[in-house]
């Protein structure tokens, strides 16, 4: 649950938004005006460094919050369709 816009995770999508919208701009990295680039080694592209990282926390982010509400869904079913018991008299 979300209870502002202050909720770390709030802040972590707005800034995957923030940096996928400068990305997604057209003419912002050379690499796309020569795609050869995209074969240069991590470890002298420091741009390609950045997006590999950039890329291995956001996803990390995204896949923990869908194991949050996949969690929820399951504790869910499992509450749903094993209702208390009431004692036996």
């Amino acid at each position: 649950m979300v209870a502002s816009t202050d909720d770390p995770t709030v802040i972590k999508v707005n800034r995957f938004l923030e940096i996928v919208t400068e990305y997604a701009q057209v003419g912002n990295y050379l690499v796309e005006f020569f795609p050869w680039m995209k074969y240069i080694p991590s470890s002298v592209a420091s741009w390609k460094r950045l997006a590999e990282i950039e890329h291995k926390e956001h996803s990390e982010m995204f896949v923990g919050l869908f194991r949050e509400v996949e969690d929820r869904i399951v504790m869910t079913f499992i509450l749903l369709s094993h209702p208390p018991r009431s004692p036996v008299m």
